[in-house]
């Protein structure tokens, strides 16, 4: 089953994070309750738990996403993991032009582990024509996450579909993203706006 669950902590943190404002110039600490509780919010804008876009949400029409200029994505992707969720920041560089995408994940947070650093990067193509229940976008991101020393191979597959967002055709990506982490496996959603 794929979710993001909603941390009622985490969005309270947000709040409390969003009334400092004012000229600071330290950089708030990120934890796993902040960063779950913004992809939840993302994430649920556009798909249900199992990734499968909301209803009355459509996908962009292959002539939209043929004259879309190149854009940068940028949102989540997580996933349950044995259990347990972890999240990142996601970035996505498609080039409508050439159909492909450049795709980077870093800033991990383990619901229990806590921060991971390194990052996930791969490439992946656009498919403008593809049919309903076929994902206009599939990318797959590889590399190592590391805590306390310990490195853990991750692979990702990123699977889902352009989105209308605002007033542009082609203003979100969302779907599923599964794969492995070291020896279990990830199962999850990823969103994305430009």
């Amino acid at each position: 089953m794929r979710f993001f669950p909603l941390t009622t902590i985490g969005a309270v943190s947000l709040l409390a994070l969003a009334g400092c404002g004012g000229s600071g110039t330290t950089t708030p600490t990120q934890s796993f309750a902040d960063v779950d509780a913004v992809a939840t919010v993302l994430q649920a804008q556009y798909t249900d738990a199992n990734g499968d876009l909301l209803a009355g949400i459509a996908a962009a029409s292959g002539t939209d996403i043929n004259s879309s200029a190149n854009a940068t994505y940028s949102g989540y992707v997580a996933g349950d993991v044995g259990g347990d969720i972890l999240v990142g920041t996601l970035s996505v560089e498609a080039d409508f032009g050439a159909r492909t995408t450049n795709s980077t994940a870093t800033g991990f947070f383990h619901e229990t582990d806590g921060a991971y650093a390194g990052t996930l990067s791969g490439v992946g193509v656009i498919s403008p024509s593809a049919p309903a229940g076929v994902p206009q976008v599939s990318a797959s991101l590889t590399g190592n996450l590391t805590l306390g020393g310990v490195d853990t191979a991750t692979d990702l597959a990123l699977d889902g579909n352009f989105i209308p967002n605002g007033g542009d055709p082609t203003g979100a990506i969302a779907g599923t993203a599964d794969g492995t982490f070291g020896a279990a496996l990830f199962s999850g959603n990823f969103a994305a706006e430009n």
